[in-house]
């Protein structure tokens, strides 16, 4: 079994926005600048996290998960190797990070327990090399104890959620169009629980209309189509233009909140509350709402024509699809609709429970398969 005493707190450094959000880290920069969505490093330019380590030392090593990319040269891959060194002694150097620079990658290191001081700050260096001949464009840094796997991702999605409330300028395209017109801007927040940001979102009006769009990882964009209340389709897209913890300013009209239940196993069982809030533009009641999480948890639902309820599914990441129904939740005077609590397992003795329960239909189904078997003798 792995050591699990003193061990180092899951670190992050994301870097899509002009002050990198953090956990259990501090960040310094030198020739580094912020450009949209991402920290842009020029040829022998630096960023380090400063993290703590605990008195006693650690004996495992550290996972080390860099999302990046190096800038094109024109239409030729670009130049810019990465050096990774922990308290200025180096792990790796001259690291061609791959994928051409069309989309950012993700890549692992393992950072040796001997590198790290017990007992005050560590620095955690990445460096360009000083022939570089084009940027690392740099989006996230992650570091966990080598144990505690995804532990780091765990951290940063859920300081993500902190501020889930976003606002986004659209523009749409008829097919053939070469100008984008300006559309309706769109503010959204969507929390079933799982505490996680959406990696995608569908929605249907009454009147019609209705979306289906991406969201890139750091959510300064989305992608996708759209078609009005006539029929007509459209190419389109959200620039992030503000994001704030919610209930924040958002308009209490457009905010819904229910109580939730999930089917399997025969029988309904008690789920975490779900609350959306979607400002598109359109006048008609939602009909239908589906959306994904960057932890890969979805669920879609189709809502009652009054909307005090949905019927649905939702499915948990590594999960099977269950069935999934709610309630409208009515504040009481005075009240706003905050963010749920995060969904959280059965207790011990309510899994007991359930099994019994699924034992007892499938005595039931046995004993009426063999009563329909001997009737035929």
């Amino acid at each position: 079994m792995p050591d699990v005493g003193a061990h180092v707190q899951p670190v992050f450094a994301d870097f899509s926005a002009a002050a990198p959000r953090t956990g259990n880290a501090a960040v310094t920069s030198e020739r580094a600048r912020f450009a949209r969505d991402h920290f842009a490093l020029d040829a022998g330019a630096a960023v380090t996290l400063l993290f703590d380590v605990p008195e006693e030392g650690v004996r495992d090593e550290l996972t080390v998960k860099v999302r990046a990319l190096v800038s094109k040269l024109g239409s030729r891959p670009g130049y810019a190797p990465l050096e990774l060194a922990v308290n200025s002694r180096t792990v790796v150097a001259d690291f061609r990070i791959p994928g051409g620079g069309d989309l950012p990658q993700q890549i692992t290191f393992a950072v040796p327990a001997e590198l790290l001081k017990p007992g005050g700050s560590n620095t955690l260096t990445l460096r360009t090399a000083s022939d570089a001949r084009s940027q690392l464009w740099l989006y996230r840094v992650l570091a966990e104890p080598v144990w505690d796997r995804d532990a780091a991702e765990r951290a940063w999605l859920a300081e993500s959620f902190a501020q889930s409330l976003l606002t986004y300028r659209t523009d749409r395209r008829a097919p053939g169009a070469e100008e984008w017109e300006p559309a309706a801007a769109w503010r959204l927040h969507v929390d079933s629980g799982e505490g996680a940001m959406p990696s995608r979102l569908d929605w249907r009006v009454r009147s019609g209309a209705e979306a289906s769009v991406e969201f890139a990882l750091e959510l300064h964009t989305f992608y996708g189509h759209a078609r009005d209340a006539e029929g007509r389709w459209y190419e389109l897209r959200g620039a992030l233009t503000d994001r704030q913890s919610f209930p924040g300013d958002a308009d209490p009209a457009d905010t819904h909140a229910f109580t939730t239940e999930a089917g399997w196993g025969g029988r309904w069982h008690q789920g975490g509350p779900l609350t959306f809030h979607l400002a598109v533009g359109e006048e008609t009641p939602f009909e239908r709402v589906a959306w994904t999480d960057q932890r890969a948890c979805s669920a879609s639902i189709g809502l009652t024509e009054d909307g005090s309820s949905f019927q649905g599914w939702s499915q948990r990441v590594n999960e099977g699809p269950v069935g999934y129904r709610g309630a409208v939740v009515v504040p009481e005077p005075g009240t706003s609709q905050g963010p749920s609590e995060r969904r959280e397992p059965n207790t011990f003795a309510e899994d007991l429970d359930e099994l019994g329960q699924a034992f007892a239909n499938l005595a039931d189904t046995a004993a009426k398969s063999l009563g329909s078997f001997l009737r035929r003798f």
